[in-house]
């Protein structure tokens, strides 16, 4: 294929491959190549298995878009090292007279993919051995992404146990965690991420109602607050799955079920603010970032269907099938009931927290031998602590301080919450 391109010209008579380096043109057709394959694989699965799809695999077609990924490998760019020499600042006497400070002198690492077009290597990547640089056209800009190999000795590795957290995503609470009898149950906070989309949308019908009066569908402001708020949203959720995987380490957790939120949600109408509340959260971020998190310690991350875990009832152990029937015609009933909005009421009156039923029900749903009975064995007397979780983890922004803190209405109502300032869990 490289042979058949180096030939084929445009519009103007000009080859366009070559315009490009070769390591570089290769990696575009790579890129081809694994389309089509997916593509064809796709297909042939469809024609055995067609429930799976949304519709039939369509073949990759030619894109619009004026600029595309660039891939450089290891062979394509160099690394080098430089000092630059910059000018202090300069010091004003009362008689007007100007004095320089003097100049200093500054490290620093560059990659330099063609000529006369570096960029700065970020300083934690310093001295690494740097395999890839993908460069991603934005609306206004252009991303760097450095890809690197981690050595696998540098991370804790959990060995195999029957250890195993289950989580529940949702909206207020973004991530309700339980585990079978290793540690308390605690809640992420998830209303710091709708404020920020109630802002984002706010802000965006705002805008465009003044775009659409001016006969234009996007602007430089509004893709501004679209960067804003997409850098939000994935700073937190690598927060949120840091924080999970800190917490399976230090207590050894070898596996992590996680409810399928995405299938869970296709084709369910949960009213048009519910449906916009998820479809920005994106809860597919978090379980990828979860996902190579998790891998870099060796723990098993399993994403199982959640259909009829918030109905069923953990205390009562009810039965649960695999996957939602949607042209079953008898309605499923279950021994227990929400009551009110959080709380869920087993057949015997035993009230827990309703995401927790939820989370114990998803475990529920991999593990066979897990059960209330077993959860009772393993905590005794303090299984009320397992069922109501107490312990809920917020996290700020970098640029607030304690005192920003201590003026948190929430904490003034007494909401005994943990927050976390620091970006480091």
């Amino acid at each position: 294929m490289d042979k058949v391109m180096r030939q084929v010209t445009n519009l103007e008579g000009e080859i366009n491959y070559r315009l490009l380096k070769a390591k570089v043109a290769q990696q575009t057709l790579r890129r081809l190549d694994k389309n089509f394959k997916s593509f064809f694989s796709c297909h042939q699965d469809f024609q055995k298995n067609p429930s799976k799809y949304k519709g039939k695999p369509r073949p990759p077609k030619y894109k619009q878009e004026k600029h595309d990924n660039l891939i450089y490998d290891f062979q394509a760019f160099q690394v080098k090292g430089r000092f630059i020499v910059e000018k202090g600042p300069e010091m004003t006497l009362q008689n007007g007279k100007v004095f320089p400070m003097g100049e200093f002198v500054q490290y620093e690492q560059v990659v330099v993919l063609e000529k006369g077009l570096e960029i700065k290597v970020p300083k934690q990547l310093w001295d690494i051995d740097l395999k890839q640089v993908e460069i991603i056209p934005k609306h206004n800009s252009f991303h760097a992404v450095f890809v690197y190999e981690e050595n696998p000795d540098d991370f804790e590795h959990v060995s195999q146990n029957d250890q195993v957290m289950s989580i529940d995503l949702g909206l207020n609470n973004l991530a309700t965690c339980v585990t079978n009898g290793v540690v308390e149950p605690f809640i992420i906070d998830g209303r710091r991420l709708k404020s920020i989309n109630a802002y984002y949308n706010k802000r965006k019908a705002s805008m465009q109602s003044k775009l659409d009066q001016r006969g234009k569908k996007w602007s430089r402001k509004l893709q501004s607050l679209t960067n804003w708020r997409n850098a939000a949203v994935n700073d937190y959720m690598h927060r949120a799955t840091s924080y999970v995987v800190k917490t399976c380490v230090e207590h050894g957790i070898s596996k992590v079920v996680v409810g399928d939120v995405v299938k869970s949600l296709d084709q369910i109408n949960l009213g048009k603010r519910t449906n916009q509340n998820f479809v920005n959260l994106s809860l597919g971020q978090f379980v990828d970032k979860l996902g190579y998190k998790l891998g870099s310690h060796g723990i098993e991350l399993v994403v199982t269907d959640e259909s009829y875990t918030s109905k069923a009832s953990f205390v009562d152990g009810d039965k649960m099938p695999k996957r939602y029937n949607h042209s079953a015609k008898k309605k499923r009933t279950f021994s227990g009931q929400r009551v009110k909005r959080g709380l869920y009421k087993s057949s015997d009156g035993t009230l827990l927290n309703a995401d927790a039923n939820g989370a114990y029900n998803i475990q529920c749903k991999t593990d066979s031998d897990f059960s209330f009975s077993r959860l009772v064995e393993k905590v005794g007397d303090r299984v009320k602590e397992w069922l109501h979780p107490t312990k809920r983890i917020r996290f700020w922004l970098k640029n607030e301080d304690e005192t920003d803190q201590k003026s948190n209405p929430k904490l003034r109502r007494g909401d005994k919450g943990l927050i976390l300032p620091s970006p480091q869990c």
